[in-house]
This record gives structure tokens, C-alpha cells and sequence, in this order.
């Protein structure tokens, strides 16, 4: 066929320059081989200074015994002994580097050892120098005062010496040879003087007796050091260095004769490899010229496909396929991602003439290729032919098949086929159908990340939404809170009024239920919005849930039974209990009107741990241990088009029967909040499982009770105090409110009334309650709590808002959040006038 020569290169024949420049090369090498000489000027030189080491080393000690017997008058010769080595080792480094030897590195060693047995013997010569010379100087003083004592004119002195008149003798022969006996004789004839009558009033007697005994404790020493010196491994180490350069030269020298050999055969085997060079790069420029137009192609398919929408992805891979299939003169080709440990085909793309018969052969590969970690991740893609081409039985067809290894445990394999009438393909074939696997994955991968690109940009759509209506909720209820402060007000007084039971006090408790199930839907809207002020403890979620329990009996009725699953070890995370269970609470009478009479619902608690990001039906969430709060009802489920909107507030599946919508996007505040995430399973008649993630703690849980304050409500003592209000509707509420409390209310319509309230004859107040939207612009709490230092003060205003003011340390004042009710303000004003 016209273009087999994709499949097997042309053979080239030598051209007439590489004969001459072969021979040219050939002589080079041969004048070489016959100029090539092992240095015997380095290696005498070598010799030279390891026989001056030993000359120097025996100079050394001989000189050591000459200082020894007091023979030299100064220390000079042993310095230059030493120096002399020294330069010695200095001459031996040089010559080892102009040597020219292929393991000097073997002669460091030595060589190392040879200067550190030299530094050992410098370091002995000066301790010797130094005992040696204190031995000399104590021996000469003895002679002479001992001469001198014998002819003192002194007669105690001269019986003293005359008791011991063999000291000098016993000294001199200590002197020559050290001996336990003379030293013990000596040491004897010491003592007598010392108890002698002249012993104290004669100085030269005492002199006598000090040196004497200085010559006792050095000269021991001295024969040491001269021991350690004779005794050094100066000469050993001196000794392994020559013999190991003796052998290292005798290889060299008979290296030399062998490579004059070897660099006249490699001139003649030369010409060879140059021809073999010629040849590949003849071959390199089929290879290059062949890749250029598979590099044509793929550029072709990646404008083709990366501009292309994801539904058309399939179409436009196949398409590609097709082309490399075209390219590569192949029958068919197929690529797929297979996660190799599972044995499954996450996606396969086929070009025309492809078939699902291949499969197998594809997984078993990946398997093989995943087991065998021969490719790398990134790295080059292992190719295999002729072992799966055998397992083809019955059809007369070969393959190639290429894989490369990815992330996740994931597999990318390339399969093509072609007529088994065409020779398979070369080595450069083979690299070339390398290359375009991991392009194709690349293109998949890109495809797969598109894909995900666009999911997260619609969860960021949803998450924008949620906090827009949030943003937009939260501050409608905060308006409508000063609306409902006075409705609960005036109705909280209206019932200390009507005591008696009658219709009217029956209106009045409808009025305060129904505001009271307004703050709720409010504290919803807040909590969805996630401006409440949150208490953070750690505390058991299993305790918090047996806690409400009773509670949850009562909310699903008889309609459903409840069935909880729950650890018996502590559940512990960090937050609210009361945010916990308003989240089971909702969750719970979701799934209640979710399912049919004599259905189940179950709760579950569970710990889990997440080793990585994993993505959600909501969000995604981060690696860590947390725990699991799950809901689980068996009714009607919800279509795939409902879940996205489950959390959005004010949204519903329930209008005709009462629902708000705000449920599901409280608990989502609620969620958010504690920091944790929800995953939401549901299909059409499956029912629906709500996970609730929330972050496991490891501090010790608080037990429940502590998170209630179940007090009495206190009352006053006719205490003044002073109401800043704006609004005259809420003034006189406030005033009616603090005057049932048992306090004298001072009703102020600005703040510079207040400030004359503060400062007049009648007496300062003893609390002010201060409505933050009532300050004007011009006035920070800072200056108002500067202006009332004296007074304590209660802020009474949205509670995000006091969190953002400017000024005083809210810590200082207490802070009560729109609407208050008559427990709230009655314990706020109990605890400024008694404070801990």
C-alpha cells in the first residue's frame, strides 16, 4: 500500500563522509593509545615524601628521649620533626591530585588518618614539652640544694642530711628508670626530713622536700607521654597509605596497557557507531515529520472539542477517535477511564468500528497496569501489544493498547485495531500512538472539570440566592419586632391585669400566643439570616436529643412512629442544645408531613471522619471528624428538581396547608451556624434521608441543664429608671412595663433629656434603658456610656447591631435584642442593680 512506510522506516545507506571522517577519528584514537603514559616523575615524588614521613617520625622520637635525658638544650628539633611531617602530608595531597588515579578517593581515607595521627603526636609532643621541661627544672633544683645542705654550716641541717644520705643516689636512679621500691625508698627518706628539727627553720631543707616531691609526680608522666609518642600509629597509618598507592598504581599502570588496547579496537569499532547514529537520525526525521502531522491533527481535535458545548462532548470525542484512527491507518479506536480497583468503565468513548467486545481486554490492562505500577502517575504511558493481541482468538484482527495512570486510582486506556494484513507498527509508530493517550484523557479530564465548573457554579447561584432573600428577611422581622414588642408588651400587661378568668383575658392570651408564635417565625427569619447572637459550649448531641424526645412524641402524634439510633458513648459538639433540637424539631415535622400513617421515622447519630473535600447535595465539606445527625422518613420523597430549592427561605411544596417555607431554611441557618454542612438524599417515592454534619469536639460535654435558666421573675424596689425612646408609642409602653415591675419609670424622648434626667435635683437614676435607634447620628454609645458612667445602662436594640457598634465594651452593659419580653427586662434590671 501507498503508505507503508508508516510502519516500517526506510533502510539508509552510508554515505562516503562518514568513511573519511571514521578514519580520521581512528588515527586520533591510535596516536592517543600510543602517546598514553602513567607519570613515574609523581609517582618518585610519591615515594620521596612517604620515606621522609618515617625519617621525620624517627627523628621525633629520638629526640623525644634526648629531651628526656636532658641532652637538648631546647625543644626546636621536635617542632621541626613535626613540621617537617606536616609538609610532608601538604606534599602528599598535591602529588595524590596530579597523580591522575581513577579512586583517589580510596587514598582520603588514609590519608585522613595519617594527618590525624600526626595532630595525636603534636598533641603529645606539647604535653610533653610542658611536663618534661617542669621534670628538669625539679631534678636540677634538687641537685643543687642537696649539694648545698650538705655543705651548710648549720649542724641540725647536716645530721638531717647525713640521716639520709643515700637520697641523692636513690634519686638519680629514679631518675634513669622509674621503680615502685626507689620511689617508696624515696618517699621514706622525705618523710624523715620532714619530721627533722631542721625541717622548719631551714629554707633550703624545704625546698629540698617540695622538689623532691615534684620530681615523684612529673617524671611518671613524662615516660608516659614518651610511651604514647613511641607508641603512636603514625608510621602504621603511613605504612597503609603507601601500600594502598602501590596497589592503586599498579592497577593504574596496568589500566594504562589495557586502554591503549581498547582505544585501538573503539577506533575501529568506531565507524560503526557513527553509522548507527546516521542511520536513527534518518529515522528521527521520518519520526519528527510523522509527529508533526499527528501534532496537526490533535490541535485540530482540541480546537474541535474545547470550544464545543458539554452535551456535544460525546459526539466531538467519537469525532476524534475517528480522526487518529484515520491517522494512524487503524482499523478502530476506543478510549476509557476506568477505576482499576473496581474493575469499572467510568467513561468510554468508541470511533466507528469499535465494539463493547473489547472491554475485557481494556480492564483486564488497567487492572494489570494499576497493579503493576510500572507508569506513574503523569509519567509515560506503558504500551502493550503483542500479549493482548494473542488473547484475539477467531478474529483476524491485531491491536496496540496504551494506558497512563491518573488520580483516584483511575486509568486512561487507548485500544486500536487494524487489519491483520498490515504489519504491526514500529517502534516509532508505537511512541507516536504514546503521545496521544494522555492528550485524549486530557481532553476528558478537561471535559470532566467543565463539568464540575459548572455544578459549583450553580451551587454558588443558589448559595448568592439564599443569602440575598436571608439579607432581605432578616430585615423585615428586625421591623417588625418593634411592632411586636408592643403587641407582647401590652398584652403581657393586659393579663396582670385581668386576673379573673373571663372572655376578655381569654382574648388577651390569644393575642400573646399568636405574638409569641410571631417571635418565633421571627427568630426563624433572624436564624436564616444568621444575626442571632449564638452561645457557643460543648455539650452531648445524644443528651440533647433524649432531652426533647418526649417533645418529639408529642409533635409527631400518632401519625408515625419514632425510631432513634443512639451511640452509647458522648456525641460532643460545640454550639447551642436549643439550636440542636430546633433543628431535629423541624426536620422531624418535615419528615412527618412527608410520610403516611403508621410510617417510620428514624433518627441516627453516628461519628464519621472524612479524609479529604467531599461534595454534598449542598455545599461541599473539608476533612475532620464530625458527627452525623440524621432524619429519615419513608414517604413520598421529592423530585430532582425540588432538591435544589429545599433550604431557599419562603419556599414550599406546602402552601394549600399552611407551610411557610421557613422550616427547612431555619435549619440551614441553624446549620451554618455550627458550622457544619447538610447532605440531602431523595427520590420519588423513596422517601428522603437528611444528613446533618456538625463538627466533633473534644472538650467535655456540659450537661444540659446548665443551658436553661428557669429563675423567677424579680421585681423592684421603687428604683428610678430612666427610658430613652424615640418612638412615644413605645415610651409609654416601656414606662407601663418597668412601673408593673415595681420600678419608677422616667420616660425620655431624646438623648439630651436623659442627660438633664442624669444630672437634676431630684436625683440621678438608678438604671437607663437606652433604645439604640433612638441616639442620634452624632452620638456613639461610647459618648453616651462616658456621659452615664455613673448609671448602669441596658441597650435595647437589634443585637447585630449592638455587635457592630462602635465605643463601649458591650461586655459592660447588658444587651436585650427587640422584642423583650417582661422576663427578659425583669432580669436585666435585677441583674444591673445587683451585680456578681
Amino acid at each position: 500500500m501507498a503508505n507503508r512506510s508508516w510502519y516500517r522506516p526506510s533502510k539508509v545507506v552510508a554515505e562516503p563522509m562518514v568513511i573519511v571522517i571514521t578514519a580520521m577519528l581512528a588515527i586520533a584514537l591510535a596516536f592517543v593509545a600510543v602517546s598514553r603514559d602513567f607519570g613515574r616523575t609523581t609517582h618518585e615524588a610519591m615515594m620521596t615524601t612517604l620515606r621522609a614521613i618515617d625519617a621525620s617520625h624517627a627523628l621525633l622520637q629520638r629526640d623525644v628521649l634526648r629531651a628526656r635525658a636532658g641532652l637538648l638544650s631546647s625543644y626546636d628539633p621536635l617542632v621541626a620533626s613535626i613540621v617537617a611531617l606536616r609538609q610532608a602530608t601538604t606534599g602528599l595531597e598535591t602529588l595524590i591530585g596530579e597523580a591522575g588515579l581513577e579512586s583517589e578517593g580510596d587514598l582520603e581515607k588514609p590519608l585522613r588518618s595519617l594527618k590525624a595521627g600526626i595532630d595525636a603526636d603534636e598533641k603529645l609532643i606539647e604535653q610533653f614539652k610542658t611536663t618534661n621541661a617542669l621534670f628538669q627544672n625539679s631534678i636540677g633544683v634538687f641537685g643543687q640544694t642537696l649539694t648545698a645542705l650538705h655543705a651548710s654550716p648549720d649542724d641540725g641541717v647536716r645530721s638531717a642530711i647525713s640521716r639520709v644520705g643515700d637520697l641523692g643516689n636513690l634519686m638519680m636512679r629514679f631518675a634513669t628508670a622509674t621503680d615502685r621500691a626507689l620511689e617508696v625508698a624515696i618517699r621514706r627518706d622525705i618523710a624523715q626530713l620532714a619530721v627533722a628539727d631542721a625541717a622548719s627553720s631551714a629554707p633550703g631543707l624545704r625546698t629540698l622536700l617540695v622538689h623532691a616531691e615534684l620530681v615523684l609526680e612529673f617524671l611518671p608522666a613524662v615516660d608516659a607521654k614518651i610511651l604514647a609518642i613511641h607508641a603512636s600509629d603514625t608510621l602504621t597509618h603511613a605504612k597503609r597509605l603507601q601500600e594502598r598507592y602501590l596497589e592503586m598504581f599498579g592497577d593504574a599502570a596496568s589500566r594504562a596497557v589495557w586502554s591503549r588496547l581498547v582505544l585501538g579496537a573503539t577506533a575501529i569499532a568506531l565507524w560503526l557507531c557513527i553509522l548507527l547514529v546516521i542511520f536513527r537520525l534518518r529515522n528521527q526525521t521520518h519520526y519528527l515529520k510523522r509527529r508533526l502531522r499527528l501534532d496537526n491533527a490533535i490541535a485540530a481535535v482540541k480546537n474541535s472539542i474545547n470550544g464545543a458545548p458539554l452535551p456535544e462532548f460525546p459526539e466531538r470525542m467519537e469525532e476524534a477517535l475517528a480522526a487518529l484512527a484515520r491517522q494512524f491507518e487503524v482499523e478502530s479506536s476506543q478510549l476509557a477511564i476506568i477505576l482499576a480497583e473496581q474493575a469499572e468503565i467510568m467513561e468510554a468513548y468508541r470511533s466507528h468500528g469499535g465494539s463493547e467486545d473489547d472491554d475485557a481486554l481494556i480492564l483486564e490492562f488497567a487492572s494489570s497496569l494499576h497493579r503493576s505500577g510500572v507508569a506513574r502517575m503523569g509519567g509515560r504511558p506503558r504500551f502493550d501489544e503483542g500479549r493482548l493481541a494473542e488473547r484475539i482468538r477467531g478474529r483476524r484482527t491485531a491491536c496496540a493498547i496504551a494506558g497512563v495512570r491518573l488520580s483516584g486510582g483511575r486509568v486512561g486506556v487507548l485500544l486500536v485495531k487494524f487489519d491483520a494484513s498490515r504489519p504491526r507498527p514500529c517502534a516509532f509508530a508505537t511512541a507516536l500512538m504514546q503521545t496521544a493517550v494522555p492528550t485524549l484523557v486530557d481532553l476528558v479530564e478537561s471535559n470532566h472539570a467543565r463539568r464540575e465548573k459548572k455544578v459549583l457554579e450553580q451551587r454558588l447561584e443558589q448559595a448568592q440566592r439564599l443569602e440575598a432573600v436571608g439579607t432581605l428577611a432578616g430585615g423585615i422581622a428586625h421591623e417588625f419586632n418593634n411592632v411586636l414588642g408592643s403587641i407582647l408588651g401590652y398584652s403581657e400587661m393586659a393579663l396582670q391585669v385581668l386576673r379573673r378568668p373571663s372572655p376578655s383575658r381569654r382574648y388577651v392570651e390569644k393575642i400573646l400566643a399568636s405574638g409569641e408564635r410571631a417571635k418565633r417565625i421571627v427568630d426563624q427569619i433572624l436564624t436564616l439570616s444568621r444575626k442571632r447572637e449564638r452561645t457557643s459550649k460543648p455539650f452531648d448531641m445524644v443528651e440533647a436529643i433524649t432531652d426533647i424526645q418526649p417533645i418529639l412524641q408529642v409533635t409527631l402524634a400518632d401519625k408515625v412512629s419514632l425510631q432513634t439510633t443512639l451511640p452509647n458513648q458522648a456525641a460532643t459538639i460545640e454550639g447551642s442544645p436549643i439550636e440542636l433540637q430546633q433543628i431535629l424539631l423541624n426536620l422531624c415535622k418535615n419528615a412527618v408531613e412527608a410520610s403516611a400513617r403508621g410510617q417510620v421515622v428514624e433518627i441516627g447519630v453516628r461519628r464519621v471522619r472524612f479524609n479529604g473535600r467531599t461534595i454534598l447535595s449542598h455545599g461541599e465539606i473539608s476533612w475532620g471528624a464530625f458527627i452525623c445527625l440524621s432524619v429519615r422518613d419513608h414517604g413520598i420523597g421529592m423530585q430532582e428538581a425540588t432538591l435544589p430549592h429545599i433550604f431557599e427561605p419562603f419556599f414550599t411544596t406546602k402552601s394549600q396547608s399552611g407551610g411557610t417555607g421557613l422550616g427547612l431554611a431555619a435549619v440551614h441557618g441553624l446549620v451554618s451556624g455550627l458550622g457544619g454542612r447538610t447532605n440531602v438524599r431523595s427520590s420519588p417515592g423513596a422517601g428522603t434521608t437528611f444528613e446533618v454534619f456538625l463538627p466533633a469536639s473534644d472538650k467535655v460535654p456540659l450537661p444540659i441543664r446548665n443551658f436553661y435558666n428557669e429563675r423567677s421573675t424579680p421585681t423592684g424596689q421603687g428604683q428610678r429608671v430612666a427610658i430613652l425612646e424615640g418612638d412615644t408609642f413605645l415610651l409609654r409602653m416601656y414606662e407601663d412595663k418597668v412601673a408593673a415591675l415595681g420600678y419608677e419609670p422616667i420616660g425620655c424622648s431624646s438623648l439630651d433629656e436623659i442627660l438633664l434626667t442624669a444630672i437634676s435635683s431630684e436625683g440621678k437614676p438608678d438604671v437607663a434603658i437606652l433604645d439604640v435607634a433612638s441616639l442620634a447620628d452624632r452620638h456613639s454609645v461610647a459618648e453616651v456610656g462616658a456621659a452615664l458612667r455613673d448609671v448602669p445602662q441596658i441597650f435595647v436594640a437589634d443585637r447585630e447591631r449592638c455587635r457592630d457598634l462602635n465605643g463601649r465594651p458591650h461586655a459592660e452593659a447588658s444587651v436585650l435584642g427587640k422584642p423583650i419580653n417582661s422576663r427578659a427586662l425583669a432580669q436585666a434590671l435585677f441583674d444591673c442593680l445587683h451585680p456578681m
